[in-house]
């Protein structure tokens, strides 16, 4: 019995192993960043807009949203009720220039990092805004997956900052 355990073990390791590893496909990580790119052309498009559902198409359905304030921890629904009666508001005016953008393909080409610093004037006129995004590719359409919205006040200005909060 001990002899015909031990020769089905070894024939099940003898076909595990034998088997061919699946061969990896190259990821042409240029063509994802110009997609991704893209996605993140079209969010900043509608973003300015007056329309907050055309943005949220772009999110996953469980996307979260990291606001400036640490208490800002939004699902997809939250930040579609926050974003809606704003962008709905043809007073306010949503515009924004993107100083830098730098976009960090996995090497599986799945997923990516993206970094935007821009001058959001709306929110502060002198303090620069950083938003970091996760994006993946659940099918073949990229999504965002986390946005996370970052006051990044220049190093020399923090004593400054520090001391109004006195």
């Amino acid at each position: 019995m001990k002899k015909i355990y031990c020769l089905s073990l070894l024939a099940v390791i003898v076909m595990c192993s034998c088997q061919q590893k699946p061969a990896a496909v190259p990821v042409d990580t240029e063509a994802a960043k110009t997609a991704i790119a893209a996605l993140l052309d079209e969010f900043n498009a509608t973003f300015k807009g007056n329309d907050a559902s055309k943005v949220m198409v772009l999110f996953t359905d469980d996307a979260l949203t990291l606001g400036t304030d640490p208490s800002e921890f939004f699902s997809k629904k939250q930040i579609s009720d926050a974003w809606t009666p704003i962008m709905a508001d043809t007073t306010i005016n949503i515009d924004y220039s993107i100083d830098r953008r730098e976009i960090r393909v996995a090497p599986d080409g799945k997923s990516a990092v993206v970094i935007e610093q821009i001058m959001f004037p709306l929110l502060s006129p002198k303090i620069p805004v950083r938003n970091i995004y996760h994006v993946i590719k659940p099918d073949d359409k990229w999504m965002i997956d986390f946005l996370s919205f970052n006051l990044i006040p220049k190093n020399e200005d923090l004593a400054k900052l520090n001391a109004a909060l006195q």
